[in-house]
């Protein structure tokens, strides 16, 4: 069944910028990889390894939020907490999901829209160095991400719960 996004807003350390917020790009954990050949072997198999590859999100803000680009270009190790929030229809039923993403990162450059009298401008921008990155739907956790400590949660499983024992790390 198709599950159709009606709505969506962004919070930016709590404050609601939704109705500045045309686009939003979020990402989906990939493990990183690695070809594989072993000796004699033709086909080679790319096999995933014990990592995940770095997340970036693209936000798309119509108009010259300052409150958003005071956040942008921090010093390191400073990163802001944004929210975004969806409203997805259930076409079974027709009832409303929240999708929730919940992503600590650092806001910085992108582009700037050409500035044209009477004309819509405004910014669009990343959010890398993410520290910490939880995607749900309804009441699921599908994708629970942090760098330190370790966590990596999908679907429910902690898939680094026993190398994290094995270092010494609480779960």
């Amino acid at each position: 069944m198709r599950h159709i996004l009606q709505g969506f807003t962004m919070y930016v350390d709590g404050v609601d910028f939704g109705i500045d917020t045309e686009e939003v790009e979020l990402p989906i954990p990939t493990p990183m990889t690695q070809e594989y050949r072993g000796g004699g072997q033709d086909l080679g198999a790319t096999l995933p390894m014990a990592a995940i590859e770095a997340l970036e999100i693209t936000v798309k803000m119509a108009g010259h939020n300052v409150e958003v680009m005071k956040k942008m270009a921090l010093a390191p190790g400073q990163t802001t907490r944004i929210t975004f929030r969806g409203a997805v229809m259930r076409e079974q039923d027709g009832g409303i999901a929240a999708h929730v993403c919940i992503v600590e990162g650092a806001i910085n450059g992108g582009t700037r829209d050409r500035w044209q009298r009477g004309e819509k401008s405004g910014i669009e921008f990343v959010v890398n160095g993410v520290k910490y990155f939880r995607y749900e739907a309804d009441t699921d956790v599908i994708h629970e991400l942090q760098v330190w400590p370790p966590k990596r949660i999908v679907n429910g499983v902690n898939q680094l719960s026993e190398v994290n024992a094995a270092l010494g790390y609480a779960s």
